[in-house]
This record gives C-alpha cells, sequence and structure tokens, in this order.
C-alpha cells in the first residue's frame, strides 16, 4: 500500500512540476489548472500516506530524517498552494515543485519501517514543538525562495538584462512583501518552538542544560537572531529590498544546517 501511495505522489508531483515549468514561459491558463491540479491530487496521495503512517506508528510522522523530510516537503506543497490562491500568482511553483519532488524523493529512498516513540518524546509537548517549528521552517523556506528570487531580478536589472524570465516573476515589490509575510510568520512559529522547547527540557530533565548542550539548539538560535535582526533591521533602519533578501538567504542557510546538520549529530532531536 506504501508503495503505491507513493507511487501516486511522486506522479502527482513529477506532474505538477513539469507543468508549473510549461506553465512559466506562455503562461497558458489550461497549463496552469492543470499544474494546481496535479498539486492537489499530490497532496492528497501525501496526506492518506502521513495519516496511514500515523495510525499505524500511534505517533504523528516526524520521528527520524525519512518521515520528517516528507512531512517538510508536503507542508511546503500546502503552503505554497495556499500562497498561491492568495496572491493569484503561479510563477513560484516553477521554483518549488521542483524542489518540493527532491525532497519527497530522497525522503521516499531513506523510508523505514514505523518505530516507536522513545520514552523522550512521549509527551504531550512533542507534537506541538515539533509541528510549531516545522511552520517555522516551511515559513523561512518561502523566505528564501522571494530573497533568492528578488536577488536575481536585481542582478538582471542592474545590467539592463531584462528577459523572459524577469517578465514572469513577480515584481521586485511584491516578492519584497512576500519575504517579509513569510519571515514574520516563521519567526513568530520558530519563537512559539523555542518556548516549547525550554518548557518540553523542563519538564523531561527538570533542568535546560541537556537542551542547551544539543548543537541543534544553538543551530536554531542563531536562525532565530539572524530574523529577528531582519525584522528589526526592516523597521528601525529601513533594511528592505536586497538588504532583507541576503539575510533571509543567510536566515535559510541556518535552517538547513539547524535540520540537516545539525540533526545529524545529536541523540535528542531526532526530527
Amino acid at each position: 500500500m506504501d508503495a503505491f501511495l507513493h507511487g501516486l505522489i511522486m506522479a502527482g508531483y513529477l506532474g505538477s512540476a513539469v507543468a508549473y515549468i510549461r506553465h512559466f514561459p506562455g503562461r497558458q491558463s489550461r497549463v496552469g489548472r492543470y499544474a494546481t491540479g496535479l498539486l492537489i491530487a499530490g497532496l492528497v496521495f501525501h496526506s492518506l500516506f502521513l495519516i496511514a503512517r500515523t495510525i499505524r506508528s500511534g505517533h504523528l510522522p516526524f520521528v527520524g530524517l525519512h518521515e520528517s523530510m516528507s512531512f517538510f516537503a508536503w507542508l511546503i506543497a500546502l503552503v505554497y498552494l495556499a500562497l498561491e490562491l492568495r496572491f493569484g500568482d503561479r510563477s513560484l511553483g516553477t521554483f518549488v515543485m521542483p524542489l518540493v519532488l527532491m525532497a519527497q524523493a530522497v525522503s521516499t529512498l531513506l523510508m523505514r519501517p514505523e518505530e516507536p516513540l522513545p520514552p523522550l518524546l512521549r509527551s504531550s509537548w512533542f507534537s506541538f514543538h515539533v509541528a510549531v517549528s516545522f511552520m517555522a521552517y516551511a515559513a523561512f523556506f518561502f523566505s528564501f525562495i522571494t530573497g533568492l528570487l528578488y536577488v536575481m531580478q536585481l542582478y538582471y536589472l542592474h545590467r539592463r538584462r531584462v528577459g523572459l524570465v524577469f517578465s514572469r516573476l513577480p515584481s521586485l515589490e511584491m516578492l519584497d512583501e512576500m519575504n517579509l509575510k513569510a519571515t514574520s510568520v516563521g519567526w513568530v512559529f520558530l519563537t512559539v518552538g523555542i518556548g516549547t522547547g525550554v518548557w518540553w527540557a523542563l519538564e523531561a530533565w527538570h533542568s535546560i542544560l541537556p537542551w542547551l548542550s544539543d548543537p541543534k539548539v544553538f543551530c536554531v538560535a542563531l536562525t532565530w537572531v539572524i530574523y529577528t535582526v531582519q525584522l528589526v533591521a526592516r523597521r528601525t533602519a529601513g533594511w528592505q529590498g536586497q538588504r532583507a533578501a541576503y539575510l533571509a538567504l543567510a536566515g535559510f542557510a541556518s535552517v538547513l544546517i539547524a535540520y540537516i546538520g545539525a540533526g545529524l549529530w545529536t541523540s535528542v532531536h531526532i526530527f
């Protein structure tokens, strides 16, 4: 059953990525509808897979890089769909969906049978803490994408090399607005995630010292500082546009280190 669902998920995301790429140059409405429809189909099958895995394991599918990466891919696809419906623009799908497809493919290759939760994670705070942390990661992913596209557009604009790609992307103003909203949402979720992590540490060890000694905590704290600087600088020093975009790129590099790099060095954060 899992293999069948994996096939449907990959087919939906692959077809969606191809359709978004085909839609990008000419913006044909029919191709765009196919892209969105295939994305929704992939999300439905992906949701069924995550629900089935949750029922079998008795916990949300966060444990291990294989589960968390699949959940992260699902969340990014879901958030992108919400942004597409909100802004009425499909151009970001050209860049987002191939990354979603890649993440899900890696997760599928790494996928292992369900495992029971370690005793440390059998806490009422576990699901909430991890869920809000992943919401933060997903928001920062879109902050990264919009920041990267902003820098690319500005680069070609300064060199007067305005071509098809430039004309099909959202305006610099819209990208900056998306970047600010994504960063703000991510900062809120990350702050809540850090707060619940501290509470969880106190509940588990009656001390935050074991939690503070975890390398992933240091990386997450660094991420929080970077995005806090971006938001404060936007408000107080007028750091909008290019400077904010560069900080978004630096912040997401820290997110990747916290999620993948530091996650491999810790025995506490196995998600």
